[in-house]
């Protein structure tokens, strides 16, 4: 008879601890979805147009060491200009060719003072992911600012790289300007000439991104200052009386 009373005791201890663990299973399957009621429809969830692979997701799995930026997983700064070093150093003494290309994410500023931190680093990694797989095997892709990234493509000379910006480009563009907040990619890219080396060229692509970023400034002005058009210019409105 004792040992029964052992066992059905046994049981019952088995059967709280069941439902204690599903009770906290429960408890915590609520708790990620008001959360994520909360957060509303936000800048990582909006869709993609069709034929683009999405773009959510976490940083890749990759030892976030020195080596690599946290938050995205791609190579850190440090890394990135080692890199730059060693490519300069191959390219001088083989006369291979080599481009780089500098993108800066415009308007995150913006994004975190108007929905905070958070939304740009969801933003961040999924930019990251989006870089890498448009590049090659061989291509490094670093983040080198916090909103700036740097790509080095090996054996690729400045034309040869216009087709990787335009795949970035084409990934991107109609995905971030679906956010809360429009958010552009300013894009530099430049090869080292025959009396240059590839910091030189960093130093260009930068030149040609920060003057992508004041076209768009200005462009941006000139809207502001000149207004929308009269009604009547407006192609297929009612002429005026």
């Amino acid at each position: 008879i004792q040992m029964n009373d052992n066992i059905v005791i046994l049981i019952a201890v088995l059967v709280a601890v069941n439902l204690t663990l599903i009770t906290i299973a429960v408890i915590r399957s609520l708790l990620r979805n008001s959360r994520r009621a909360r957060g509303g429809y936000g800048v990582m969830d909006r869709p993609l147009p069709p034929g683009d692979e999405p773009l959510h997701g976490s940083a890749p799995a990759m030892p976030l060491t020195s080596r690599a930026d946290s938050l995205t997983g791609l190579l850190a700064v440090t890394e990135w200009n080692r890199l730059v070093a060693d490519e300069d150093a191959r390219v001088t003494r083989y006369g291979h060719a080599a481009t780089v290309v500098i993108i800066e994410l415009d308007g995150l500023d913006r994004l975190n003072s108007a929905l905070g931190r958070a939304a740009g680093d969801r933003v961040l990694p999924a930019l990251a992911d989006a870089l890498r797989r448009n590049a090659r095997g061989t291509d490094q892709v670093a983040r080198i600012g916090p909103a700036r990234f740097g790509v080095l493509l090996p054996e690729t000379g400045e034309i040869e790289a216009v087709n990787y910006v335009e795949r970035v480009r084409q990934a991107c563009d109609l995905w971030l300007e679906s956010g809360a907040i429009a958010l552009k990619l300013s894009m530099g890219w430049a090869s080292p000439g025959p009396d240059s080396s590839l910091p030189d060229a960093v130093g260009r692509a930068h030149e040609r991104m920060f003057a992508e970023q004041r076209r768009r400034e200005r462009l941006a002005n000139d809207i502001e200052v000149d207004g929308p058009p009269p009604i009547h210019d407006i192609e297929g409105s009612p002429s005026p009386a």
